[in-house]
């Protein structure tokens, strides 16, 4: 079960396929973009949080000037990339704030003033190390995520992944996870969702999942569409049930 925004689902459905299993759509959030400027013209750095900080963040960074530019991750530093704008460092082995700041590009920054791109919410671990290392730093918020309303696309997919009991649901985030429970509860009881495995992109989705009683858990090993398919590879050559937490 694939639980991203429609936009972004394609690529991961295709290789879902190719994988050899069988994709069910399942949108919990939607994203809309924020009407927003930022406070000044010129930083010296711009950090990127996500893809969709890329997507909807690029008008406003064509009206500003900066010397370096950050993300967050792969996924985030290819839709720059795809952008053609020039990024300066990224966390190459994980996607995570903990990652960004232990980057020596990072550690090194001092009295800079810096802009963040990202969706509206979230958590402050970035800008407070940021802060912390002497810095004067802003946030953007371009867009915003809202849980889907419920559609017969929801009541299909759901019906159909409740006829297998090894279905495999894929959570990219908190909210994304807290909006599948909420579409959830309106049609089925969501604890029959209990039964099966989550794929999560990070260990702190892994204890939020965990913390709401769901302890079939799997964590990829990076953020990218190329984790969740290391893991459903993983399990279609497993000979016996995966050990999860």
């Amino acid at each position: 079960m694939l639980t991203r925004p429609a936009l972004q689902v394609e690529e991961l459905q295709n290789m879902v396929v190719k994988s050899g299993n069988n994709p069910l759509f399942f949108p919990t959030l939607k994203l809309h973009p924020i009407d927003i400027r930022s406070e000044k013209n010129h930083y010296d750095v711009i950090i990127f949080i996500s893809a969709n900080a890329v997507e909807y963040g690029l008008k406003i960074l064509k009206k500003i000037s900066y010397q370096q530019v950050l993300a967050v991750g792969s996924a985030t530093a290819k839709k720059l990339s795809e952008n053609n704008i020039i990024i300066n460092d990224f966390p190459k082995n994980k996607a995570s704030s903990e990652a960004l700041l232990e980057l020596d590009s990072v550690t090194q920054l001092n009295g800079k003033t810096i802009l963040i791109f990202r969706g509206r919410g979230g958590r402050e671990t970035l800008k407070q190390g940021l802060i912390k290392q002497g810095n004067q730093v802003e946030y953007v918020e371009v867009y915003e995520r809202v849980c889907c309303d419920i559609s017969h696309l929801h009541c299909q997919s759901l019906d159909k992944f409740l006829l297998s009991r090894e279905g495999v649901i894929s959570i990219t985030s908190i909210d994304n996870m807290k909006s599948l429970i909420k579409i959830v509860n309106q049609i089925n009881h969501v604890d029959k969702l209990k039964n099966y495995l989550l794929v999560v992109l990070s260990e702190r989705i892994k204890i939020y999942v965990n913390s709401i009683e769901f302890d079939k858990v799997l964590v990829t090993p990076n953020t990218s569409n190329n984790g969740i398919i290391s893991v459903l590879m993983n399990l279609n050559t497993l000979d016996k049930p995966v050990k999860c937490s």
